[in-house]
């Protein structure tokens, strides 16, 4: 809920404690870990890390006149030192049910980055080094409504919300992200029984800088405890099959969680794993 939207986060009981990592394209890995407190009175308190890891990188400059190094001369550019990027965003997230049908959720987030240093001409100074490191607020929010025919929910998240960040003279924001969706369990138009439930849902998504994009996916759960995902992303230059599967398993004072997902990334990316793990204590 608080990597999705925060509304979520209202149903928590008790504490629940999650970690996850993806293995991203071009062996970029994505880190995150989250706990909360859910109170039945005074709604649910939640506190999150996100961390991406790139690996090592090396600078690179174009070639000049008096470079001793000529290893890349041809492609125009010469190799520099090495460096690793750093970013992360911390934040602390609250979530109520305002109603049996209502609930809201929101978040305030450090989000930093550090692209290493970098040297600039200067007009007055000459040669600078400029440190590329810069942390920005931001905030998000979300919304999620049972309409009271089934389990048809409809929901609504925002994200990114932030103050202007500058590196040199480019400044810009984060990646603002609206998500409209619905959900439903097809299966309860049939039957009652709560053994098996199929829900169907359909994401609709407006970043700033890009055309919409769609989201369809399909769970099927078996008594609560086994889970088997699919779905497909419409409008990605890469993206698009998705699959997973989750086990729920609650013992005598715990309960334990644990979600895999494969993402299909095209055939010059290939594909994504993402693998999830939680403990909560009702």
């Amino acid at each position: 809920a608080m990597f999705g939207n925060l509304a979520g986060l209202a149903f928590v009981e008790g504490v629940d404690v999650m970690v996850a990592q993806t293995s991203w394209i071009a062996d970029i890995k994505h880190m995150a870990g989250a706990v909360a407190y859910g109170h039945e009175t005074w709604g649910t308190f939640g506190l999150s890390y996100v961390k991406m890891d790139y690996g090592t990188m090396q600078e690179a400059f174009p070639f000049q006149e008096g470079v001793t190094s000529t290893e890349f001369f041809d492609q125009g550019y010469v190799l520099g030192r090495e460096f690793e990027p750093a970013e992360y965003a911390i934040g602390l997230s609250y979530g109520r049910r305002i109603s049996s049908n209502f609930s809201f959720g929101g978040q305030i987030k450090i989000v930093k980055q550090d692209l290493f240093e970098s040297v600039m001409e200067h007009e007055l100074l000459g040669q600078i080094t400029v440190n590329n490191e810069e942390t920005i607020r931001a905030f998000d929010f979300g919304t999620l409504y049972y309409t009271g025919w089934k389990d048809l929910r409809i929901s609504m998240a925002a994200r990114n919300f932030s103050t202007q960040g500058k590196y040199v003279t480019q400044v810009f924001e984060l990646p603002l992200m609206f998500n409209i969706g619905t959900a439903m369990n097809v299966l309860s138009i049939f039957s009652d029984d709560s053994q098996q439930n199929l829900t169907i849902a359909i994401d609709w998504q407006h970043p700033r800088d890009y055309d919409e994009r769609y989201h369809v996916g399909a769970e099927y759960s078996l008594m609560d405890m086994i889970f088997f995902r699919g779905g497909y992303k419409i409008n990605y230059d890469e993206e698009g099959f998705t699959a997973g599967l989750g086990i729920d398993k609650k013992l005598a004072t715990v309960g334990v969680r644990f979600d895999y997902a494969y993402g299909d990334f095209g055939t010059f990316f290939g594909s994504v794993h993402r693998i999830g793990f939680g403990i909560y204590l009702p």
